[in-house]
């Protein structure tokens, strides 16, 4: 008798079925296997189990229907490379790093020393595979066979990428459309190499092809495990765009290129799961289907979605959601989530707990029993809301978006709204007003959370750990870089890596009720200046940060050792990339006024009047600074640094 026939002639709960499934476990010896399929962009409403008007899935559907579909389940990051980190890490991506999206210009990726899903498992004599997209550096120290796997096969970041001049090239590698050894290092976009482990094995890869060849690499590996228990993290390459489908889908599916892709899927999971099944190990395998983020905000015309429409650069639907890629509305981070073990988790199942990809880590470690890593996590086991247990809750108080947003029950609260997702998901009303309890509650939560992540913040991999500590400043003598590589170039102060927090500090002084006034351009990234007044040791200061390419200019607040203490309403603005800014701040006791080329955008009063010495900063932005000058409340010039030269009488 097979597990499932014995749960259904015995007529077991879920607490039974639980104690059951380990102590079988534990008497065949055999641990459970793991299969995370992870796709890529793709919308909330783009499943048939999730309401798909025209893209066909039954594979998904009939994995639904004999497991659990998640409807709250959350990716941590809108965007491919740190909602990677955070799947395999079980950590918040700004605990491991935060790195964005990586580039093959990029010499950083994820730390070797964090530990990773497929690490863990080979602490318990897992076989481990990742197949499709990586993204999480393609240098070697980064690549999947240095974080626990013992094979990849893929592409190691996105597929609208280009080659990158480190790479290794197999002897063997296939070279098409005409590329040779030696133009192949002409990148070109939409171009992307093909990896085995560690070696280009094909250049440019035949895209079309990719989910098919994925597909067969899984299968194979799954066959290939024998008696020994396996992880297999297959990670799609679509529906990014450019969207591929192979020639037997192209033009299947009545929502065009974009369902040929998400169908051409579904046969790719149909295909693993009847594997499963023909080696009697369906019963013994985990599997979860979920994505990496919402779709591309690109609708195309009215015909782009339609039978034999080959429009490549299409997104998906995240209806009934708000938001796409890139955003922390719901549509941006919500994803299309179902969880197959037959006989473990509860046939047509429907979970509306919050949980998400970050939980999967000590999920995957309870039903192995492996030990969690020895550094802090963030996520959660969730396997009594995957078994179905009737008293199974979220283990989380609180699930957060970012840095900017955190959720807890059916409250979301971000950039001051606060939503109700249990009666307006669209997240069409603000009710912060009518819920000031609620408001405060949470803003203390993401607040917290906020402190943590600064003060807990481990290394990504590449960066200098003294990158992380205070040093002198190499370009303004006297001055103290407490963050990242700073420059001088023709005249300004330059920061060009638009990824992390980063400042510096003028020499230690007292003013009080002085005004501070720079010229600011913003090059790259997406949150934008600061402009910091306070102690010298950076441990209490007044921070104004402008939000970046049109986005709020953020408030201002205190800083009390590395923690916010007091925060002033935001207001909007719109600071465009490349544009210089004449920023100025007033202090005036413990008031504090910010001005943008003259136009008063910020004012607070602080509990006590602000006096120090200056700071410039930036946060996830390339900034250049320059001309930079400090008066007294008379007027009297207390520093001036990078001064333009002055202009000389004809």
């Amino acid at each position: 008798m097979n597990r499932r026939d014995f749960l259904r002639t015995t007529g077991l709960g879920t607490a039974g079925i639980a104690a059951w499934s380990i102590a079988q476990d534990a008497t065949r010896g055999r641990l459970p296997n793991v299969v995370i399929i992870f796709t890529d962009d793709q919308g909330y409403e783009d499943l048939g189990c999730f309401g798909a008007p025209k893209i066909r899935t039954p594979n998904i559907d009939r994995m639904a229907t004999e497991g659990m579909r998640l409807t709250d389940f959350y990716s941590a990051a809108p965007v491919c490379t740190p909602s990677r980190a955070a799947l395999l890490t079980g950590c918040y991506p700004e605990r491991v790093g935060g790195l964005g999206v990586l580039f093959p210009r990029n010499n950083t990726g994820l730390n070797p020393g964090e530990t990773t899903i497929a690490k863990m498992l080979k602490s318990r004599g897992y076989r481990t595979a990742c197949i499709g997209k990586w993204h999480l550096g393609h240098l070697p120290e980064f690549l999947p066979t240095s974080h626990g796997f013992d094979s990849y096969f893929g592409i190691p970041y996105s597929n609208d990428m280009t080659i990158a001049a480190e790479m290794k090239v197999a002897d063997g590698v296939v070279l098409r459309e005409g590329v040779t050894r030696e133009t192949m290092w002409q990148p070109k976009k939409n171009l992307v190499p093909l990896l085995r482990n560690e070696e280009v094995i094909e250049y440019p890869a035949d895209q079309n092809l990719l989910t098919k060849r994925y597909t067969e690499e899984a299968t194979a590996f799954i066959r290939g495990s024998g008696k020994q228990p396996f992880f297999l993290y297959l990670a799609h390459t679509m529906p990014h765009i450019p969207l591929y489908a192979s020639p037997e889908f192209q033009g299947r599916s009545e929502a065009g290129l974009y369902g040929d892709c998400i169908e051409e899927i579904d046969w790719s999971t149909g295909r693993i799961l009847d594997t499963l099944r023909d080696l009697g190990l369906d019963g013994d395998t985990l599997v979860v289907y979920t994505s990496d983020n919402g779709p591309w905000q690109l609708k195309g015309s009215e015909e782009s979605k339609v039978k034999g429409n080959l429009n490549r650069r299409v997104g998906g639907s995240a209806h009934p959601l708000k938001g796409y890629k890139f955003s922390r509305w719901e549509g941006g981070v919500r994803e299309p989530s179902v969880a197959w073990w037959p006989g473990r988790v509860p046939a047509g199942s429907v979970c509306g707990e919050i949980a998400g990809t970050i939980d999967l880590l000590p999920t995957i470690a309870e039903i192995a029993g492996a030990a969690l890593p020895t550094l802090p996590i963030d996520g959660k086991s969730i396997l009594p809301l995957l078994e179905g247990r009737p008293e199974a809750v979220t283990p989380h108080e609180a699930l957060f978006y970012g840095n900017e947003g955190v959720r807890a029950g059916k409250w979301k609260f971000r950039k001051d709204e606060l939503y109700d997702l249990a009666t307006d998901v669209s997240e069409t009303r603000n009710v912060a007003a009518e819920n000031p309890a609620v408001v405060t509650r949470l803003s203390a939560l993401l607040e917290a959370h906020r402190d943590n992540m600064r003060a807990n913040r481990r290394p990504h991999g590449g960066e200098k750990k003294s990158a992380l500590r205070p040093k002198a400043s190499r370009v303004l003598p006297g001055w103290t870089a407490t963050q990242g590589v700073w420059d001088t170039q023709k005249g300004a102060l330059v920061q060009t890596q638009a990824q992390g927090e980063t400042s510096v500090f003028a020499p230690k002084a007292d003013w009080s009720d002085a005004t501070v006034e720079v010229t600011a351009r913003a090059t790259d990234g997406k949150e934008g200046f600061r402009l910091m007044l306070g102690a010298s040791d950076a441990s209490t200061y007044i921070r104004w940060s402008t939000g970046a390419f049109g986005n709020t200019i953020h408030s201002l607040m205190k800083v009390v050792k590395g923690k916010v203490t007091k925060r002033s309403k935001s207001s909007k603005g719109a600071i465009k990339r490349g544009q210089s800014y004449r920023l100025r701040m007033e202090t005036d006791g413990a008031t504090v006024r910010c001005f943008i080329d003259g136009a008063l955008v910020n004012e607070e009063t602080f509990d006590t009047p602000v006096r120090g010495t200056i700071g410039l900063g930036s946060c996830n932005t390339a900034v250049e600074y320059r001309d930079v000058r400090v008066t007294g409340p008379d007027g009297t010039v207390l520093l001036e640094a990078l001064r333009a030269p002055p202009t000389l009488p004809k």
